[in-house]
């Protein structure tokens, strides 16, 4: 009893004398207030000088990617461009292999690219074709050390389609995951580094490496969405109540997807900066443009939906 006694005494003398000196606890740091490492890579967006010119000539819009795997371009480039045809686009930032070896690096698309891999050409295949996939030589990369990558692309008409694979030692050709990609020094991004249709179809989440301050009224106005090409009316945003680092902006009308959440196409979203956004510390977020998937279930139904089975294909009216 007595010992319980001189512990209690020590601790209400230590308290005392922290708050003499004007010295108080610091509260411990919370998962949300900790800073996110961004993945992907920085886009420039470019329109050509003449159709079939294929160069860089006019930079139109920059944006943060997650990865380059698209399956259909077409939206994203007559979003950041005003055009789909005659566009060229610049990918840059770093790659960061998980494994120590040769590693080789693949790309197939509609129409011309390049790739550089630590400052190195790895495929150069600047033609005016379509799906011809080109492999590079064998790269040596050094597991958890970051190299450089630059990737160009132009688009001349028709469709338009994008994926970058490796195959890493021991491994099999998949995409290159947007876990190893990082963003080129120099580059300070503060925008969504997701944009996701959240599987009810009616919500757009937007994810930042942040924690955000209550968003002023009026935040949607400043807000550009195009969901699988069409652009998309937006009401409300507000914070996520259990995570301050996602935006959650209300759809005035659902998303359609599949049962799986794992429908094509993807969600384009543009920010003008001006809608007073910012972080709890203060920071401004400035003019940003991301994207993600659609994990929309949401589905169109009749009525008589629950009256066709697999055996009952059409209902016959007598």
């Amino acid at each position: 009893m007595r010992i319980r006694r001189i512990r209690t005494r020590m601790a209400l003398l230590l308290v005392a004398v922290l708050g003499m000196a004007g010295l108080s606890a610091a509260p411990a740091a919370t998962a949300a207030d900790e800073p996110v490492e961004v993945h992907g890579l920085k886009g420039e967006y470019y329109t050509q000088s003449a159709p079939g010119a294929f160069d860089f000539h006019e930079l139109k819009a920059t944006g943060f990617d997650t990865n380059l795997d698209f399956d259909n371009l077409e939206p994203r480039l007559a979003f950041a461009t005003g055009q789909s045809d005659d566009v060229n686009v610049r990918w840059t930032g770093r790659i960061v292999p998980e494994k120590t070896g040769a590693t080789t690096f693949s790309i197939i698309g509609d129409n011309g690219f390049r790739l550089w891999v630590d400052g190195q050409l790895a495929i150069d295949h600047w033609v005016d074709d379509w799906d011809r996939e080109q492999t590079s030589q064998p790269v040596e990369l050094t597991a958890g050390r970051a190299y450089d990558i630059k990737v160009e692309y132009f688009e001349h008409f028709g469709g338009s389609n994008l994926h970058l694979r490796w195959t890493p030692p021991g491994g099999t050709k998949t995409a290159v995951p947007q876990s190893a990609l990082r963003l080129p020094d120099g580059y300070a991004y503060d925008g969504a580094i997701a944009t996701t249709v959240e599987r009810d179809g009616r919500t757009l989440r937007l994810d930042f490496a942040q924690a955000l301050a209550a968003p002023p009224a009026g935040l949607s106005d400043h807000l550009e969405a195009v969901i699988g090409g069409a652009k998309w009316p937006l009401s409300t945003a507000k914070l996520d109540p259990a995570d301050p680092k996602s935006l959650l902006v209300r759809l005035k009308e659902p998303v359609v997807g599949n049962k799986t959440g794992t429908a094509r196409g993807t969600a384009d979203l543009r920010y003008d900066g001006k809608g007073g956004l910012s972080g709890t510390s203060g920071n401004v977020v400035n003019t940003f443009w991301s994207s993600g998937s659609n994990h929309s279930t949401y589905q169109l139904r009749t009525k008589w939906a629950d009256d066709v089975g697999p055996l009952r294909p059409q209902l016959v009216l007598v």
